[in-house]
């Protein structure tokens, strides 16, 4: 299936788009068991909390967003606690609801680590979606300008139709939607290096360590979004969203690389394929010489790899040694049985060269890995 097309999307206030009611609270002592749906804030299970009989509410075929920025389409009949915010629209049916759901939940890095996504914020937050064109390839203009200022209308039936092709894919229904990636390699051409013969090195001396911007999520825009925002996540390549322009911080290159310095994700290793902007407790790694995407996705894997056996989240956690003391092992330069030594010192003490090319080559005789540009 190829990429979507965003370029053409126009802004949506929620506030605007949605009718946005809130919640009622039922503690839990006063449900009373049944086969109504309670929503509430809860992380888990999309946020389905109980079944009760005796709801104060009811609504269906809505969204629902917590107060966490998680956002959810909930089709049927239910009820919500008042940390629920309710979003209705006319239009929305099982498949625009989840196209917008997830939409939605790009910004939810902007309520992460505590901070919490009230209403009265959450009714101007902006989003992107497709919009409706005339045939000669114009927006199509609503005059009662009944969802956005401008007048844009949201081009629900695209929606709907994209996400059913991903359903079908899902159910294996419609196979000439993906685009296949194939590859030449076999597991059998993996190059082998023996790693007895691999030597020590610190991080800081074969690249440029330093930390990232820090900039707190909820500081951040994205009216008109220029650069990825990278954050301490597993996910995506650490990329949580897209941000406007920053005043008085300077983004990072493309090629350079990110790493997790603590959290859940700690020794998360990513390379930036855009320039970007950083979250708080990220640090950066720039190569002090010129090394190919295959070399460096090689050394993110090691560090990872690292920092599962030396370091601990919210414990021993990175901050203080990647830029300091952090050793791995990497493959050296040899003349046949022999190591070659650099008289220079230039990346270890003790004179060992990195061999960068068998890094390389070892990742491209990986399976697909003649598919990574």
């Amino acid at each position: 299936m190829s990429v979507i097309d965003t370029s053409n999307w126009k802004k949506f206030v929620i506030g605007k788009l949605f009718k946005v009611t809130r919640g009622k609270r039922l503690i839990e002592e006063d449900r009373e068991n049944g086969m109504v749906f309670y929503f509430s804030a809860s992380q888990s299970n999309n946020g389905l909390t109980d079944k009760i009989s005796n709801p104060l509410f009811t609504v269906k075929d809505s969204l629902i967003y917590t107060t966490f920025g998680d956002c959810f389409y909930v089709e049927g009949e239910f009820t919500a606690s008042d940390e629920i915010s309710i979003l209705k629209n006319e239009n929305l049916n099982k498949y625009s609801g989840l196209f917008i759901a997830t939409v939605i939940n790009k910004n939810k890095y902007k309520y992460a680590f505590g901070r919490k996504a009230f209403q009265n914020k959450f009714l101007d937050e902006i989003i992107n979606l497709p919009v409706k064109i005339n045939k000669n390839g114009s927006n199509l203009i609503d005059s009662e300008r009944k969802y956005s200022d401008e007048g844009y209308i949201p081009d629900w039936e695209y929606m709907e139709s994209y996400m059913k092709q991903i359903e079908n894919i899902k159910d294996g229904k419609d196979d000439k939607l993906i685009d296949k990636i194939t590859t030449v390699n076999k597991s059998k051409s993996v190059r082998i290096y023996d790693i007895n013969k691999w030597k020590e090195f610190y991080l800081h001396k074969l690249f440029n360590t330093s930390m990232g911007n820090g900039i707190d999520a909820i500081a951040t825009t994205n009216d008109n979004p220029k650069y990825n925002y990278v954050s301490r996540d597993s996910n995506g390549n650490g990329v949580v969203g897209f941000i406007d322009e920053v005043e008085g911080q300077k983004p990072f290159p493309a090629g350079a690389m990110s790493l997790a310095l603590g959290g859940s994700f700690l020794g998360s290793c990513f390379i930036q394929k855009v320039p970007f902007y950083t979250a708080q407790n990220v640090g950066i790694l720039q190569e002090k010489e010129p090394l190919s995407i295959h070399t460096k996705l090689f050394i993110s894997t090691l560090i990872r790899n690292e920092c599962k056996i030396k370091y601990q989240a919210f414990g021993r956690e990175l901050n203080s040694h990647f830029r300091k003391d952090f050793t791995f092992k990497l493959p050296v330069l040899m003349d046949g049985n022999d190591y070659v030594i650099d008289s220079e010192k230039k990346y270890s003490k003790c004179g060992y060269i990195p061999d960068w090319k068998w890094m390389e080559n070892y990742i491209k005789s990986l399976p697909y890995g003649d598919r990574i540009e």
